[in-house]
């Protein structure tokens, strides 16, 4: 399982896209489980080269879209 993320950085406004799936250990997921975000490894923006992801509040309000599999 994995997901595919949409997200809009809220420094410099750019999209960009973020798959994660447990192969790169950084979304664990599994049926009725809930995902768990590592803020342990940088998910930067590839414009501005901020990190979205320094809590999982800040992450989930960047995403403008998820995909999941």
């Amino acid at each position: 399982m994995g997901a595919s993320y949409s997200i809009k950085c809220k420094n410099c406004g750019t999209s960009f896209m973020h798959i994660a799936d447990d192969d790169f250990g950084v979304i664990r997921a599994c049926v009725g489980c809930e995902c768990n975000i590592d803020t342990e490894v940088a998910i930067l923006c590839p414009a501005c080269m901020t990190r979205v992801n320094r809590n999982r509040a800040e992450f989930e309000s960047q995403i403008e879209s998820v995909m999941t599999w």
